[in-house]
């Protein structure tokens, strides 16, 4: 009875180890299949390759030129678009469709196109060795465009005889007045903008500016013989914008004329030529407002 138990157990041993190889395999074939399942999901399209462009040889005729030349395909709806745009400004190529994601330029920040500027400054004369020449300047200008305008200007000064002049008046009897002065200026001017950029400031603000060349005549008034003499100007300087109405400004001119001083002795001197160099700075104003940019 012991030994029959024995076998049985023995065979039930058997069979569970020759059992468990072929659980084991079904369930190796199973994941099998569906590893195979999961790359069937994403296996990618075939990607057809467009044949090169191989050039024609120099010695083939047009016809064969032209048919050995790719087709160039352009959509029908982008090419309607790109024909109903016209560019006659450079702001415009944003709109064509090349240049429909790229913004490279800058507008002024300050713009001057048909505006009225009023200029207050102080300055003096810089190149007079006799007299202290302090005053003020009073300017109106007009710009057609963003590069060119038109300004009346008008300078006002006060003369006072220097340490020099005086000495030279108590040694030798010279008079102060026998050296001619300029008492005013006031004239038009034509004014040319051909420079714009920005500066930065501590690495804290932006601070947009322009360069600005002036040319044009007017009268000054002196202490001559002729009073108020002809005179040609020219002038060059520099507007840093605060805002879009407000800009902070100096001016550096030089004015040419022709005057008789007066000799206390004779009545007068020869007429010669003469000329004033004026710096000023000071505010501008800009009107009307702006409504764009």
């Amino acid at each position: 009875m012991k030994m029959k138990i024995s076998l049985n157990s023995i065979l039930a041993i058997l069979m569970v180890i020759s059992f468990r190889p072929l659980t084991a395999l079904a369930q190796a074939n199973a994941d099998d299949l569906e590893v195979l399942n999961l790359e069937d999901l994403y296996k990618k399209e075939e990607v057809k390759v467009q044949p090169q462009y191989v050039a024609p040889p120099a010695t083939a005729t047009p016809e064969e030129q032209a048919a050995t030349t790719p087709e160039v395909k352009v959509d029908p709806v982008v090419a309607e678009k790109t024909e109903e745009i016209k560019v006659k400004e450079l702001k415009d190529l944003n709109q064509l469709v090349p240049f429909s994601e790229i913004s490279v330029i800058q507008r002024k920040f300050m713009p001057k196109s048909e505006r009225l500027q009023v200029y207050l400054g102080a300055g003096l004369a810089t190149n007079t060795p006799w007299f202290t020449n302090y005053g003020g300047k009073l300017n109106i200008a007009y710009n057609f465009t963003e590069s060119f305008g038109i300004e009346l200007s008008s300078l006002f000064l006060s003369s006072s005889a220097r340490d020099v002049a005086k000495e030279i008046q108590e040694q030798h009897n010279v008079q102060a007045d026998q050296f001619i002065y300029t008492k005013g200026y006031y004239g038009l001017d034509l004014v040319w903008s051909p420079i714009y950029g920005k500066m930065s400031f501590d690495n804290t603000s932006i601070i947009n500016y322009e360069m600005y060349f002036s040319l044009g005549g007017g009268q000054s008034n002196t202490n001559s013989v002729e009073k108020n003499v002809p005179t040609a100007h020219l002038g060059v300087g520099q507007i840093f914008s605060l805002s879009k109405s407000m800009a902070f400004r100096w001016d550096y001119g030089v004015n040419v004329f022709q005057a008789t001083p007066i000799n206390p002795s004779s009545g007068q001197i020869e007429k010669g030529t003469y000329n004033d160099l004026v710096l000023t700075a000071g505010l501008s104003f800009f009107f009307p407002e702006v409504t764009y940019r």
